[in-house]
């Protein structure tokens, strides 16, 4: 049998963490429940031999029985970062942690945490809230700093919104961005595609776009699940219908990632997409694809996550009586080749009632209210989140 260090470097092999010293900033949560013990075996077994605070604290937790095992070595992780690790690895692990906050009961472990009372909790939780503001209000202050600070104040606000420092949300009823709100942009729900720079150069090449859908449908390009692959019952919340009901997409951007083989199989696409501004922030935007609903199929009612972007649609096979509804304010019955915008954080629904599939190209973008400035600062602010909370937009 392999001794404790040996053990722990082949699991730190397999779970690709780079060195034995950064064993505890090691996702917990990629052990394989037969490998969970023996890896939390070896890592306190080497860990005790390091006279270091976190270590001590380590070899005092006693994970064979706890509940939410990988959450107590997130909070140790926070707590005790590695020299290497900074911000935000602690920000990151005590994110995962609060994700299992309701779990941590044992006061066996919060003991050996040094969290074991309340007085104790309420300044970690109080210390890691203005740690994680003033990483997120630092993320565009080269920006701020710039521009000056009128240039972002509505990113200042939406951030004093995220937080909870500020109220800042929108008047209308059916407004409820899953992420977070930006005040004073124009729209109630649909907005004039007039105002949209991408409007007129999308709708001159919606010809091309079109003759290329079709190629896609005929069989030129690989569909999939818009949502992604879940259960049925993930889905059904989404799309319901007829039997096959389905909301379909081939991804030229998917979560900000270039979809190289569709972007050269659809070349007169692609150039019309890569030739203007897109909403660009790290592995969250654009997010752009044909989109398909099958017939008989409805998309359920569902709100986006912000409104610093908005959502056009060039359609480009719509049988009759198919529309976008914003729940409160209207339906919109698409036409072929001419673009609609919309704020998706309006409450919304889509409907296909027709035996036909209706096919469109859909896009996000940057909600044209928002200055070069604020876009800057919210591509930084977002890819911030994204960075400490495992975020995802989509």
């Amino acid at each position: 049998m392999n001794d404790p260090l040996t053990q722990w470097q082949q699991l730190l092999r397999r779970y690709e963490v780079s060195s034995v010293a950064s064993a505890v900033t090691a996702p917990a949560t990629q052990a394989t429940p037969d490998d969970q013990p023996a890896l939390l075996a070896a890592l306190r077994q080497w860990l005790e031999t390091h006279p270091q605070q976190r270590a001590h604290a380590l070899a005092q937790l006693d994970l064979s029985q706890a509940r939410s095992r990988s959450a107590y070595l997130d909070i140790l992780a926070a707590l005790f970062p590695a020299p290497e690790s900074g911000t935000v690895a602690s920000l990151r692990h005590w994110q995962a942690a609060s994700l299992h906050r309701a779990e941590l009961t044992d006061t066996r472990q919060l003991a050996a945490l040094g969290l074991n009372d309340v007085p104790s909790w309420s300044q970690t939780v109080e210390r890691f809230a203005r740690l994680r503001a003033e990483y997120l209000e630092d993320s565009f202050s080269d920006i701020r700093n710039r521009c000056g600070a009128k240039a972002v104040f509505r990113i200042e606000r939406a951030l004093a919104g995220y937080l909870g420092k500020a109220a800042v949300f929108s008047s209308h009823p059916s407004q409820k961005p899953k992420f977070m709100f930006v005040p004073g942009l124009r729209g109630t729900g649909f907005l004039d595609p007039a105002w949209h720079p991408l409007v007129k150069p999308l709708e001159a090449a919606a010809r091309d776009i079109q003759q290329e859908y079709d190629e896609a449908v005929a069989g030129g390009g690989h569909f999939e699940p818009f949502l992604g692959q879940g259960t049925d019952h993930d889905l059904s919340a989404y799309v319901s219908g007829r039997p096959g009901a389905s909301w379909d997409a081939l991804f030229f951007y998917r979560h900000g990632r270039r979809m190289d083989a569709n972007h050269a199989r659809f070349p007169k696409t692609s150039a019309v997409l890569d030739g203007h501004l897109l909403c660009r922030i790290d592995g969250q935007a654009p997010e752009i694809c044909f989109s398909t609903l099958q017939a008989g199929s409805r998309i359920e009612p569902h709100h986006g996550v912000t409104n610093a972007r908005v959502v056009v649609h060039i359609p480009l096979r719509v049988p009759p009586g198919c529309y976008l509804d914003v729940v409160g304010i209207g339906r919109h019955f698409w036409r072929e080749c001419q673009a609609m915008v919309f704020d998706d954080t309006f409450e919304h629904a889509a409907e296909n009632p027709s035996d036909m599939p209706r096919g469109i190209l859909l896009m996000d973008s940057w909600h044209p209210d928002l200055s070069e400035a604020e876009r800057a600062a919210f591509k930084c602010l977002v890819e911030a989140v994204t960075r400490i909370e495992r975020l995802s937009l989509n």
